[in-house]
């Protein structure tokens, strides 16, 4: 599994850089996973993009309990966005 990384922009201009894998890719869903942001670790990822809606789901699992991610401003968001639009041109 290939590790990779990106940097993501904040709306002030600091740089985030993430590291993270993708795990569990089928033609609908992955997984981001072993996910660095500046080094420090958080929750996996899980992307969806169901054959009902425009709109794709994150969702994050800490602490075995479900979240949606859903700020658009966030630069977890920004991360999971740029993350999506790249396993789709590979597609």
């Amino acid at each position: 599994m290939e590790r990779r990384s990106h940097t993501v922009y904040t709306n002030s201009g600091q740089e985030i850089l993430f590291e993270y894998n993708i795990a569990d890719k089928d033609s609908n869903s992955f997984s981001i996973i072993n996910i660095k942001q500046d080094g420090a670790s958080i929750p996996d990822i899980f992307v969806s993009r169901p054959h009902d809606t425009d709109q794709p789901i994150f969702t994050s699992t800490e602490e075995e309990r479900e979240t949606k991610i859903g700020d658009e401003n966030t630069p977890i968001m920004k991360f999971c966005r740029l993350i999506l639009a790249e396993e789709l041109e590979q597609n």
